[in-house]
């Protein structure tokens, strides 16, 4: 069993991670507009300054638990990608079943997501984090497909940054499309995404009926 002691920055590492633990229910119940530090703050059993020693704005503390989100969601990515067989017959499967969860799942942060994005429109330093934030999202699939075609080989027909801007593309539009018409985004919709996908990247998903 591995002890950690309590140091000054692993208290620092716990009370960050517990405002952003608690930032992640405010926004979902109170949007962006609607919520407020002091909020985040009192649910999280500590006074407003311990927020704004961790957290510059509340543009920050948003930006950061969005990073945070797409971190979580890219190390899950890697580990489904490096758990088993890379054959696309034994992979797919696995790709298929977590974006299902991804995508099909709850769409509050989508929500969220997209009314930040408006606020950021308005907002030029806000808009400055998000981009950088974006740019890191697509340097993480970036990375991603790197990997993969490392490991499969295959032929390239289009560069690694235009396949990563066209995933993003393609599965944001998939979340935004559901946030209106929650029946127009199914497990067929995405697996024939997909599918598309794999194609765009020179490696054909295995013709086994499983897709």
């Amino acid at each position: 069993m591995t002890f950690e002691p309590l140091t000054p920055e692993r208290r620092r590492e716990l009370t960050r991670q517990h405002l952003l633990e608690a930032a992640a229910i405010v926004f979902a119940r109170d949007g962006f507009h609607g919520a407020t530090l002091d909020a985040v703050a009192s649910l999280a059993g500590f006074t407003k300054g311990a927020v704004y020693s961790n957290f510059k704005s509340k543009e920050d503390l948003f930006l950061a638990l969005f990073e945070e989100r797409i971190e979580r969601q890219f190390a899950l990515t890697a580990e489904v990608l490096e758990s088993g067989p890379h054959e696309r017959v034994d992979q797919f499967p696995r790709i298929r079943t977590l974006l299902h969860a991804m995508l099909l799942g709850d769409d509050s942060f989508q929500a969220l997501y997209l009314e930040f994005v408006l606020y950021a429109r308005r907002n030029p330093a806000a808009r400055d984090r998000l981009i950088a934030s974006e740019r890191s999202e697509r340097a993480l699939i970036e990375s991603l497909i790197e990997r993969e075609h490392g490991s499969v080989g295959g032929d390239r027909p289009h560069p690694t940054r235009m396949l990563a801007e066209f995933s993003r593309a393609v599965f944001n539009g998939l979340a935004m499309t559901r946030l209106v018409d929650p029946e127009a985004v199914t497990e067929e919709t995405i697996d024939t995404t997909l599918d598309m996908l794999y194609e765009a990247m020179g490696t054909r998903p295995p013709d086994d009926g499983s897709a």
